[in-house]
């Protein structure tokens, strides 16, 4: 099933609504819903000004629910991708309460107005964080979640509210698990990397063997297509899965390829490994580059035969050729 792949026409789905879209998926999703012929509605928080070409807009703050009634209005699919995703540098007194009032009573409010609006179909996209952070093993949907970060703890209740507010009301509920995901005008920790090896710096290697799941945004935008133009959609128990690219990558790799894609040669300087611990320690940034979390994308791929359609190769070149595009 490709990126642009076909399927029921957009349109017979009825009103698509989307939270968050002017997130960095959403930027990636919008436009691809639009040129697909689905009617896109995009809830904005306030302030946000951004616009799309082929949807309709709507202000609402979904923490306090004000506004989402009106966006809601008419909708048969909700894609729920507003959410307070990792802080680089925080600044809240008590973070797990600010992720908490976001990620889990903002969902609770969204939910809600979706039922009351009708709404057949939810699609929540959540985080493999909900399951838990550095692990030796390839972790699957039957995995007990057991997040040790704010962040982690939050997209975790934000499934658990999911299913309840679902529970025996007739919505059909799917709940996407993301690791890491990357693309063009993505601001995480890739691009960082991108600009090391777009100066030659060398890269600090502190597990040279390590592997980690990541996802191209383009796959995940593929994965939410699916389900809209999935006959079978609805009418099921919610149900969770894992998305992600299907190759996981050691940090060396990753910056090798993308030294490749810049035309730089890959140059490296290990740490040693006491070092390495003290900055994961100080630092998630720094051991989510370098420490190993891999997930498995068995179960979409036997239950629905969803395949990701843009290769690790193809989608780290994107988003290089991006960067060399918008931010040298």
């Amino acid at each position: 099933m490709g990126e642009g792949a076909g399927g029921r026409q957009g349109a017979s789905y009825g009103r698509v609504v989307i939270t968050g879209a002017s997130g960095f998926i959403g930027s990636h999703l919008v436009p691809a819903l639009a040129a697909a012929g689905f009617e896109i509605v995009c809830i904005l928080e306030p302030g946000a000004n951004n616009s799309f070409i082929g949807a309709q807009t709507f202000s609402a703050d979904i923490c306090t629910a004000r506004g989402l009634s009106e966006a809601l209005s008419g909708a048969k699919v909700v894609v729920h991708l507003a959410a307070r995703n990792h802080v680089l540098r925080e600044t809240a007194n008590n973070p797990l309460a600010e992720y908490r009032r976001v990620n889990v009573e903002g969902t609770r409010n969204v939910i809600r107005a979706a039922m009351k609006e009708g709404v057949g179909l939810f699609i929540h996209l959540s985080s493999v964080k909900a399951m838990g952070e550095e692990t030796g093993g390839i972790l699957d949907e039957t995995f007990p979640c057991l997040p040790s970060t704010p962040y982690g703890i939050s997209k975790l209740e934000s499934e658990e509210v999911v299913r309840a507010e679902a529970d025996g009301k007739g919505m059909a509920v799917w709940i996407f698990r993301l690791p890491m995901v990357y693309g063009p005008g993505n601001k995480g920790n890739l691009p960082r990397m991108i600009r090391w090896a777009d100066r030659g710096l060398p890269f600090p290697l502190v597990r040279p063997d390590n592997l980690r799941s990541m996802v191209y945004v383009g796959n995940v935008v593929a994965a939410i297509r699916a389900v809209l133009e999935d006959n079978s959609a609805g009418g099921a128990a919610p149900r969770t899965y894992i998305v992600k690219d299907d190759e996981d990558h050691s940090t060396r790799m990753v910056y090798s390829s993308i030294c490749r894609e810049l035309g730089e040669v890959p140059r490296f300087f290990p740490i040693p490994a006491v070092l390495g611990r003290l900055a994961g320690g100080i630092s998630e940034d720094f051991r989510k580059v370098t420490s190993s979390f891999r997930v498995s994308s068995a179960k979409i791929r036997e239950e629905i035969g969803f395949v990701p359609p843009v290769s690790w190769e193809e989608g780290m070149a994107r988003t290089v050729q991006w960067y060399k595009r918008s931010a040298r």
